[in-house]
């Protein structure tokens, strides 16, 4: 597999969560008015044009790169995901300078503290990682490794992550959260240490906008943003950031020379520049393969459409229009 299919996935994902959330919106109120089935017929929609490429390519299990890590790595990586939760938390603050916080009014909206805990940590701290890291940190990021630089399919990777959380608060943070799993995956040289990293970050926030809910049902409508607390925020985590990015960075070090990966992550830099090898196409062509296609352009279009709520609005007008 290889970009050019990794696009055309890519863009089929963003037509199928369109198509999902209509059509649980018109068919099936019960799901798109409950988290855990709503979180699963998304991951699900992300998740089948991704697969079929695969199927298609006849890639192996091995593509995804499913290593063991050691003992010592799988708590060094507990370590990293508190060390860079203040990075992922400034760029957070910072988007709602111009947009809401989308997950704790989503938290608040689907009234989760009278959920059962249990499928609700499931669906957010597991499911969601599992889905989400096998195809931006797993399948994206594989396919773009082969067709560029390993910089490059880092950047573009985090930006289809961003893209697949479908609003620009969550995309602000998720392109800073993908750049520092793809550098967890490239130390470790697994994509279960993304997967363990990403759980952490979803699993802990659930837990604790959860119980959050439960003491206090109004507080996320108490703790409005308004413009002091937002540069109070930011200013905050901008100096915890500005502490604990440097030692997440030597905790990868650690990693990687723990899994007896040196120089994996300098190769990254390294290498931002390199383009990959023309080959000879069926046709007897010499080619190269591009990161960036009409596909990709296309999806990021649709992204920016149902972010901004354009498109939305258009079907709303559009069916309407029908009905009428």
């Amino acid at each position: 597999m290889n970009a050019k299919k990794a696009n055309w996935a890519f863009l089929f994902m963003i037509i199928a969560y369109i198509a999902v959330a209509i059509l649980a919106a018109f068919f099936l109120p019960s799901a798109a008015n409950n988290i855990v089935l709503s979180n699963l017929l998304v991951e699900v929609a992300f998740f089948i044009p991704i697969l079929i490429p695969m199927l298609i390519s006849r890639e192996k299990i091995t593509f995804l790169e499913f290593h063991k890590i050691k003992p010592g790595s799988v708590l060094m990586i507990g370590l990293y995901t508190f060390l860079t939760t203040p990075l992922i938390s400034l760029f957070n603050i910072i988007s709602q300078f111009w947009v809401e916080n989308e997950v704790a009014s989503m938290m608040d909206s689907y009234q989760i503290a009278n959920m059962p805990l249990l499928p609700l940590w499931l669906s957010i701290g597991v499911v969601a990682p599992v889905f989400e890291e096998v195809i931006c940190r797993g399948a994206v990021y594989r396919s773009y490794r082969r067709s560029g630089s390993a910089f490059k399919a880092m950047i573009l990777s985090a930006v289809v992550f961003a893209c697949l959380h479908m609003n620009l608060n969550q995309a602000a943070y998720a392109v800073v959260m993908g750049v520092l799993a793809v550098l967890l995956v490239e130390a470790t040289g697994s994509l279960w240490s993304s997967i363990l990293y990403h759980g952490l970050i979803n699993g802990s926030n659930c837990l604790l906008m959860y119980f959050s809910l439960k003491i206090d049902p109004d507080v996320f409508d108490q703790q409005a943003a308004t413009l002091d607390t937002l540069l109070y925020g930011t200013g905050l985590y901008l100096i915890l950031a500005a502490a604990f990015v440097p030692f997440a960075f030597a905790v990868l070090v650690w990693i990687e020379k723990h899994e007896g990966r040196e120089g994996t992550l300098g190769a990254i830099w390294r290498d931002r520049k390199w383009s990959p090898e023309p080959y000879v196409n069926k046709k007897g062509k010499m080619k190269k393969d591009k990161l960036i296609t009409v596909p990709l352009v296309l999806a990021l279009i649709l992204c920016l459409l149902a972010m901004t709520g354009i498109l939305l609005g258009a079907i709303v007008a559009l069916i309407l229009a029908v009905r009428s």
